[in-house]
């Protein structure tokens, strides 16, 4: 699972924050150099065939599909999690979810069998701290492929059966 530090700002300031800045806590990078990073020390050690789940939001939804595609990857489907709450950019609509898709590199992986068709494509789980990615999502992975090793990609919290890769890995840890 890769949660990556797209190129993002806070929105507008308000009064009740006075001492909040545009920038989020922690670094950001641009979409071609999360990619390269990933190129470079992420995609190199999965094996030939394997299945990856990547969060990201509206504004980088086609480009993050792009980039997949170019490096191989077929999207098997886009899990969408509804936060509950969002922000409303230009004051317009509340965006209240993330997309996690769900692709594979060579040919698709199965599910484990005990597991198939039992979770949905839409998921509720309500947010936590910014960027902190909600529990099911691990859950579902863990239950999709339960004997696979997992890789927890720009991961903010340890987690047991899973790798870490990323500069804050116990940001979220008590």
């Amino acid at each position: 699972m890769i949660d990556p530090p797209w190129p993002m700002r806070k929105g507008g300031l308000r009064k009740v924050r006075p001492n909040q800045g545009r920038e989020l806590d922690y670094s950001t990078m641009s979409v071609e150099s999360i990619f390269r990073l990933l190129d470079e020390d992420v995609f190199s050690l999965a094996a030939e065939r394997h299945s990856l789940f990547i969060w990201t939001v509206e504004s980088f939804l086609l480009a993050c599909e792009n980039m997949l595609q170019m490096r191989g990857y077929r999207r098997h489907c886009r899990l969408i999690w509804d936060k509950g709450n969002g922000m409303a950019p230009c004051f317009s609509v509340r965006f209240a979810h993330e997309y996690l898709i769900w692709c594979y590199h060579g040919k698709f992986m199965p599910v484990a069998p005990h597991v198939r068709g039992k979770f949905l494509s839409v998921f509720h789980e309500a947010a936590r701290q910014h960027s902190r990615k909600p529990e099911i999502a691990y859950r579902l992975i863990e239950q999709l492929y339960p004997d696979a090793r997992r890789f927890d990609v720009f991961s903010r919290q340890a987690r047991q059966g899973w790798d870490q890769y990323g500069n804050q890995p116990a940001f979220f840890n008590p």
